[in-house]
């Protein structure tokens, strides 16, 4: 009997004096997952069970504390959300949203020769987006494959398990013994036991992209782990093509430099791969004459980031005008740039100007991208604040209220948006004299807040000060 099952975990139990246990998720080589109830906030989450043993070093549980902190700070659509780490008699646990989606493992068993190219391109690009934001903040996934990643119903391919590989590369208690990583996506220089950075990460994702193509990973399993390693270590898996012929040339050339032996020889950064990953053609799909619109955009939103907004609404305006000449008024190009205009004139106390531009982004975005894309969240806010500049407050609030729900979903409750948009929804609501409902939607948030993010974090700051209006008024 293992140490979780000596511990009882069942249908019920509460751990921490908070989380009831509901059922079982899955089982995999570092613990089980199970969907339970967060009896403080009455909401589904997801808790991963660690099993400890005696002789578990403290320190190591500690640092995983530390990354799993580190993992909760991650704010993107594309990265699980972390709630919670506790520990609870010998089970160390990790609180996470619930997803409702299906993981790409089992997409791919519906897809043996590969997934539509468009469809492959998408999830690979908002991967490689996800990792791009772990990496800047130092955070190395090291265990990227098929299983570990969720096409989520809310229309993000998340990834899980961010902080955990880690902790099971130096803890043999945590996976009972057996073999550490997955070999069919692990970098060399994982193999080899060397120094892993966010690299490390593009080769599993070269190897997933190589899968989601091709029906298959780059290298056969069926002739054992030595061969497997033999493999990774020494030879170039064959192009795609070989497989699929009627894939871009371009795009196989990507994943063969994901897949480069070397660190050093690989696509150097998520951003890299997501330029790389735009669709033949596409990145040609701009002439010489159009370079004063791109540069014309980068001035603005340089002037934007410096909150200069007068300077930068006339060159926000200048490409609203060309970019609905040239591409329409619904291209998503084109509606970007009316968002930008609509928010530097809200900025410019102009709400009466910004209000219907917002409206009409609104319209076209719901259609093109459905009403909980973060896109579409960010104009639902803007129009929401837009309202409340206007004093139309009690019109404001179904907006705020939406979004606030929207962004906490799929941003995840900690992200600086979806705190913003809490914080604004419960001044409209202290506005409307409806103060103990903003105080609650204050205090779901504040203490999380504190404890993962601590007293001088933005989001922490900007709660706590909105609680204190809405407790003085």
């Amino acid at each position: 009997m293992g140490v979780v099952e000596a511990f009882m975990v069942r249908q019920g139990r509460e751990l921490g004096r908070r989380y009831r246990l509901d059922g079982p998720l899955g089982r995999g080589g570092m613990g089980e997952v199970w969907r339970a109830v967060d009896l403080r906030l009455d909401r589904p989450v997801a808790v991963k069970l660690l099993p400890l043993s005696d002789d578990t070093d403290p320190a190591l549980v500690a640092r995983f504390r530390r990354e799993a902190q580190l993992a909760a700070g991650l704010q993107h659509p594309g990265i699980t959300v972390v709630h919670d780490i506790d520990q609870d008699g010998p089970l160390l646990f990790l609180v996470m949203e619930l997803l409702n989606g299906r993981d790409l493992r089992r997409v791919l068993s519906e897809h043996p020769g590969g997934l539509p190219l468009a469809r492959a391109v998408h999830i690979t690009a908002q991967v490689a987006s996800a990792l791009g934001a772990a990496h800047a903040r130092g955070v190395v996934h090291r265990d990227v494959k098929p299983s570990n990643l969720i096409e989520a119903d809310g229309g993000w391919t998340k990834i899980c398990d961010f902080g955990i590989a880690r902790f099971a590369e130096t803890s043999t208690n945590l996976t009972g013994g057996s073999s550490l990583g997955t070999p069919a996506y692990m970098a060399p220089e994982q193999f080899e036991g060397h120094a892993v950075d966010g690299r490390t990460d593009l080769y599993s994702l070269g190897c997933v992209l190589y899968e989601l193509l091709t029906g298959r990973p780059p290298f056969p399993s069926g002739k054992g782990l030595s061969a497997l390693l033999y493999h990774h270590l020494h030879k170039t898996p064959d192009d795609p093509r070989m497989i699929r012929p009627d894939l871009p040339a371009e795009l196989c050339e990507l994943v063969l430099n994901l897949l480069a032996k070397r660190p050093a020889d690989r696509v150097p950064d998520a951003e890299t791969v997501l330029l790389r990953l735009r669709p033949s053609g596409a990145g040609r799909a701009s002439s010489t004459s159009e370079a004063p619109v791109e540069e014309w955009h980068r001035t603005g939103l340089e002037l934007f980031g410096a909150k200069d907004y007068a300077g930068a609404l006339p060159f926000f305006q200048s490409v609203l005008a060309e970019r609905t000449r040239r591409l329409g008024t619904d291209h998503e190009e084109t509606l970007t740039s009316c968002y930008l205009v609509a928010a530097t004139l809200y900025y410019l106390d102009r709400e009466v100007e910004a209000l219907p531009l917002a409206e009409q982004v609104l319209a076209a975005r719901i259609g093109l991208l459905g009403p909980e894309h973060p896109t579409t969240l960010n104009v639902h806010h803007l129009i929401a604040a837009v309202r409340v500049g206007l004093g139309r407050t009690a019109e404001a609030l179904p907006g705020l209220l939406y979004v606030t729900d929207g962004r906490s979903r799929v941003l995840g409750p900690y992200h600086e948006d979806a705190v913003d948009s809490r914080c604004l929804a419960a001044t409209c609501l202290h506005l409307l004299g409806r103060s103990e409902h903003a105080r609650q939607l204050l205090l779901e948030i504040v203490g999380p807040l504190l404890r993962l993010f601590g007293p001088d974090d933005p989001r922490t700051k900007q709660c706590q000060e909105t609680l204190k209006d809405v407790t003085a008024g």
